[in-house]
């Protein structure tokens, strides 16, 4: 069964969280629709997330801030409880500095600053030292990111898009979506997931998959 939340496909392992089927979704990953049709990610520790896209192949969920500040909301993330990982971090220090005197190395995050304060994050790695009287470490932390391939210039409101993208491993569904048939439990087994035929619905002898 598959519906659509402001054209986002919802199908298993997720579904909404509403109409709750044992044989529809995979534990933990129910999505709320809102009044405005945005379908929403809750984490059991790090509260609500709108979704932006999900990418069945690769296993990828693609989150943003309601309030358009994902910056706020890396310094508290913690994905535990939820069967979501996210791959690839980067160590990064946060800083607080006085607008009159930080220099110009050190950008603003805007929605984390203010008119007589701004916050920055950089690369740990590049931190100078010393750093400038008018700043501080507010705290360091491994931060998100897209992909290990990808280059940095140690600037992270260049590096570091409005989105979240956390992945799965299990339920392991890529190879039915490699097939292009659909991933979900038996109804007759339902502790087991096989692959099934989009035009039929029935259950390929060579798709079944492990838990």
């Amino acid at each position: 069964m598959k519906v659509f939340i402001n054209n986002i496909i919802i199908r298993f392992p997720f579904q909404r969280e509403d109409e709750q089927n044992p044989y529809c979704g995979y534990p933990g990953f129910n999505l709320i629709c809102t009044n405005n049709s945005k379908a929403l990610l809750k984490l059991p520790h790090s509260g609500v997330f709108y979704v932006r896209n999900i990418n069945y192949l690769a296993q990828k969920i693609q989150v943003y801030d309601p309030d358009d500040c994902l910056p706020k909301r890396l310094l508290s993330l913690n994905v535990s409880g939820s069967p979501f990982i996210h791959t690839f971090t980067r160590n990064y220090t946060f800083l607080s500095c006085t607008f009159q005197n930080a220099g110009s190395q050190f950008i603003p995050i805007d929605c984390l600053s203010n008119s007589t304060h701004f916050v920055s994050a950089v690369l740990s790695l590049n931190l100078p030292n010393p750093l400038p009287a008018s700043c501080y470490v507010i705290t360091s932390l491994f931060v998100p990111v897209a992909g290990q391939e990808q280059q940095y210039d140690g600037n992270f409101t260049g590096e570091f898009s409005q989105d979240l993208v956390l992945t799965w491993d299990r339920p392991d569904c890529r190879y039915c979506e490699s097939h292009e048939q659909l991933c979900g439990f038996d109804r007759n087994n339902n502790n087991q997931l096989f692959c099934f035929s989009y035009q039929t619905g029935k259950h390929l002898l060579y798709g079944f998959i492990s838990k």
